[in-house]
C-alpha cells in the first residue's frame, strides 16, 4: 500500500473495494459488510487463506472504495464492477443457467401462485430453485390445471365483474366472482402447498378420499377429473429422482477442472428429491476450495433460497466465515459438510459428473467459436480474430417510429448484457445511413464511460452504411474497431438472394459461402439484431398508437384519461374493459358505449391489419 494511514480513512460501512497497483489497474474487486476490516484483513500475517492472494497484495498499490446501503447492493455493485474492469485476480464466474422460485403468496385473501426470477424473504411461501425460468414456468401450468388458482394481478383482480376466459378452460376458479368458496379455494392453497413442499404422499391420499366420495355420491363426472388430477401428479412424481430417503432439503456443488477453467453444479435437493441445479463457469484460476466459496457466495447471497445443510467436495476457502454470512442470510444455521462415503457423497458426485458434462460442452463451443473468428479474421482482412462482436440495425415504418438496436456476441454466444436500444434523435425520416451514423456515434461515445468496444462492429446494409458507420468511429476516435457490412443481393422475385459482405476500402463485395461455418454465424448475428430491433420497434408502434387512439377519445379530458389509465392500469387495459366497467369509472354510461365502441373499431382497424394489438 501507498500509505499505511490510507487503510484508517476507509469507514467501517458495507461497499465495495477495488485492489489497484501501480499503474492504476484494478488487480481485484471485492465487498464486504465492513469495508476498512475486510481490507486491513489482507494485510496482516495471516492474510485472506487464498493462494492468489499474496501476489495480488505484493502488487497492490492503492485502494479504492465505494460504500453502498446493505450488503446486498455491494454484491450487485461487485458484480457490475468485475464485469467492467474484469480484475486478475477475480475469480470470473458466469451463470449457464439461470435459475427461477416459485412464490405462494400469503398475505392476499385468494393467494396466486408467481414465477419469480429472485428469491426474497417477504413472509410468502417460497419453492425451488428450479434450474430455469422455463422449468419453474412448466411446473406452475402443470399445477395450474389440477389446482386452478387465480393467476391475475390485484388490480385485474379486483375490478372483474365476470368470470375471463381461463375460468371457461378450467384454469382459474375464478374467486373474482364468487365462483368458488373461501374453503374451496383454501383447500386449492394447501394441494398446491403440500405438492410443492415433496409431501405427495398425504396429497395423493386426500384425493383418493375425495374421489371415492364423489363416486359414492354419484358425481361421476367429477370423480373422473380428480382420477385425472390423480393420474398426472403420479407421472409427475415419478420422474423426480428422488436421491434421499429423510425427506431434507439440502444442496450439493461439484468442481470440474481443465487448466484455469472450472465448471461449478449445484444440486437442490427439496424434501428428499431431486429439483433442479445451475451451472456456474469459472475462468481465471483459483484453487477448488477458493472455487467452491466463491460459487456458494455468488448464488446464495445474491438472493437465492439458503437450506439448512450444503455438501461440498472439499472445504471451502474460509468455511467458517461463509457459513455464517450462509447463515445470516437463512437466518438460521447452516452447516457445510464434506462427506466422504455414503448418499451424501453420491449426491456430490452426481454434481460433479454435471460439472464434468458442462465443462466438456463449454470447451467444445469455445474451440468452434475460436475457429469461426479465425476464418472470419481470413476471409475479412480483419488484424485479429474477433472475440467480441456486435451488430448494429435500425428499424422504422415508412420514416416514423424511428429506431436503431444493437445486440451484442462473445466466443460466438449472445452477451444479453450488451444489447442496447436507441431512439433516433436528429436523423432525417428514412434516413437509414444517418440513423446508422447516429447510433454509432452514440455506441462509441459510451466506450468513454467504461463499457468498451467490440473487436467488430456488424452493420446491418450496404456500403453506403458501412460508411456511415465508419465515419462515426473516425469521429469518436474508435478506429481500433474493425466494421463490416452484411446485406442480401436484389435477386429475382421467388429466389432467395444470397448474401454478401461490405469491407471498406473495397469496390467489389465478398460474397457469403452456403452452408460455410463462418457465414452462417454472421447471418445468426444479423438474425439476432433483426429480431430485437423488430421487437423494441413493435412496442413503440404499439405504445404511439394506443396512446394516440386514446387522446382521441372524444369527450374524455385528461383528468378522465387519468382516471381510465389509474383504474385499468393502460390502454389496453380500458381496450378489454366492458361497457359497464368504463361506467364505473367515467360516470357517464352513454359515454362509456361511444368509448367502447371506439376502442373496438381502433382495434378492429390497427390489430390484425399491422400485427401490432394481439393481446386486444
Amino acid at each position: 500500500m501507498r500509505s499505511p494511514d490510507r487503510l484508517k480513512k476507509i469507514p467501517r460501512r458495507p461497499g465495495v473495494y477495488l485492489m489497484k497497483g501501480a499503474d492504476g489497474l484494478v488487480l481485484y474487486v471485492g465487498k464486504a459488510v465492513d469495508l476498512r476490516r475486510r481490507v486491513a484483513s489482507y494485510f496482516t500475517k495471516r492474510g485472506d487463506g487464498r493462494l492468489a492472494i499474496p501476489a495480488m497484495v505484493a502488487r497492490a498499490d492503492d485502494v479504492d472504495f465505494i460504500v453502498t446501503g446493505t450488503e446486498k447492493e455491494a454484491l450487485l455493485l461487485e458484480e457490475t464492477l468485475i464485469r467492467e474492469h474484469r480484475p486478475p485476480y477475480n475469480l470470473a464466474l458466469k451463470d449457464a443457467s439461470a435459475c427461477a422460485h416459485l412464490r405462494l403468496s400469503t398475505d392476499e385473501e385468494y393467494p396466486r401462485l408467481e414465477v419469480v426470477r429472485r428469491f426474497c424473504r417477504d413472509g410468502a411461501r417460497w419453492f425451488g430453485p428450479y434450474s430455469s425460468v422455463g422449468a419453474a414456468r412448466h411446473t406452475a401450468r402443470f399445477l395450474q390445471r389440477a389446482f386452478p388458482l387465480r393467476e391475475c394481478g390485484a388490480a385485474t383482480f379486483q375490478r372483474r365483474s365476470r368470470p375471463c376466459i381461463k375460468h371457461q378452460i378450467g384454469r382459474c376458479a375464478a374467486p373474482c366472482c364468487g365462483r368458488v368458496s373461501r374453503r374451496g379455494y383454501a383447500a386449492l392453497v394447501r394441494r398446491v402447498s403440500l405438492f410443492l413442499s415433496g409431501r405427495s404422499g398425504s396429497l395423493l391420499r386426500e384425493l383418493e378420499r375425495e374421489m371415492r366420495r364423489e363416486a359414492a355420491a354419484l358425481r361421476f363426472e367429477k370423480a373422473g377429473r380428480i382420477r385425472d388430477t390423480l393420474a398426472a401428479i403420479r407421472t409427475t412424481i415419478e420422474r423426480q429422482h428422488c436421491v434421499a430417503l429423510d425427506g431434507a432439503d439440502r444442496d450439493a456443488v461439484g468442481v470440474a477442472r481443465e487448466g484455469d477453467r472450472a465448471e461449478t453444479a449445484l444440486l437442490f435437493v427439496r424434501a428428499g428429491r431431486l429439483l433442479g441445479r445451475r451451472l456456474l463457469s469459472v475462468d481465471g484460476g483459483g484453487d477448488d476450495p477458493s472455487v467452491v466459496a466463491e460459487a456458494l457466495r455468488r448464488h446464495y447471497l445474491g438472493g437465492a433460497f439458503v437450506p439448512p445443510e450444503i455438501l461440498a467436495p472439499s472445504t471451502p476457502a474460509g468455511a467458517a466465515g461463509l457459513a455464517a454470512e450462509l447463515s445470516a442470510a437463512r437466518g438460521g444455521s447452516v452447516r457445510i459438510a464434506v462427506p466422504r462415503r455414503g448418499r451424501k457423497r453420491a449426491l456430490i458426485d452426481m454434481a460433479e459428473e454435471n460439472a464434468a458434462a458442462s465443462l466438456a460442452s463449454r470447451l467444445e463451443r469455445t474451440q468452434e467459436a475460436f475457429e469461426v473468428s479465425r476464418e472470419l479474421a481470413r476471409r475479412f482482412r480483419l488484424a485479429a480474430p474477433p472475440r467480441d462482436i456486435e451488430c448494429v440495425d435500425v428499424s422504422h415504418l415508412g420514416g416514423a417510429s424511428q429506431t436503431g438496436s444493437i445486440v451484442a456476441f462473445r466466443d460466438g454466444a449472445p452477451r444479453p448484457e450488451g444489447y442496447r436500444r436507441f431512439g433516433v434523435k436528429v436523423s432525417e425520416a428514412g434516413d437509414d445511413c444517418g440513423m446508422i451514423h447516429e447510433i454509432v456515434r452514440r455506441r462509441a461515445r459510451r466506450a468513454r464511460d467504461g463499457w468498451g468496444m467490440p473487436d467488430l462492429l456488424l452493420v446491418d446494409g450496404g456500403k453506403g452504411q458501412l460508411n456511415a458507420a465508419l465515419r462515426a468511429l473516425r469521429e469518436e476516435g474508435a478506429q481500433g474497431t474493425a466494421a463490416i457490412a452484411l446485406a442480401k443481393e436484389r435477386g429475382l422475385p421467388g429466389r432467395r438472394a444470397p448474401e454478401r459482405v461490405f469491407l471498406p476500402g473495397r469496390k467489389n463485395p465478398i460474397p457469403l459461402r452456403a452452408g460455410d461455418r463462418a457465414s452462417l454465424f454472421l447471418q445468426r448475428v444479423r438474425d439476432e439484431a433483426h429480431r430485437f430491433a423488430l421487437r423494441g420497434h413493435r412496442r413503440l408502434r404499439t405504445r404511439r398508437l394506443l396512446d394516440s387512439a386514446l387522446d382521441r377519445l372524444e369527450g374524455v379530458g385528461p383528468a378522465r384519461r387519468k382516471a381510465l389509465i389509474r383504474a385499468f392500469g393502460d390502454i389496453r387495459g380500458v381496450a378489454a374493459a366492458d361497457a359497464a366497467e368504463l361506467a364505473r369509472v367515467l360516470g357517464d354510461a352513454a359515454l362509456a358505449a361511444r368509448v367502447r365502441e371506439r376502442l373496438s373499431g381502433e382495434r378492429a382497424e390497427t390489430g390484425p391489419a399491422h400485427g401490432t394489438f394481439p393481446s386486444l
